[in-house]
């Protein structure tokens, strides 16, 4: 049940680092003024690492099922 939970959590705080990328990303490329290329590398990993967080709790669910479904 814990481990559900924890699933969803991830899963939310993934789809929360991706809109936050995308916010950023958006900013840094109509900002006030010209900005260094290597800003638009946070915006990207933020994206990347929401991803990656959203596969960590993919991963962790499926656990779940394999967990639940095997014999004791």
């Amino acid at each position: 049940m814990y481990t559900t939970i924890l699933a969803y959590v991830i899963a939310f705080l993934g789809l929360v680092m991706i809109v936050g990328g995308v916010a950023a990303f958006h900013y840094v490329h109509t900002g006030p003024r010209p900005i260094a290329a290597r800003n638009y590398a946070m915006a990207v990993s933020m994206v990347c690492l929401g991803f990656a967080m959203g596969g960590i709790a993919q991963a962790l669910r499926v656990l779940v099922a394999i967990a639940h479904t095997m014999p004791h």
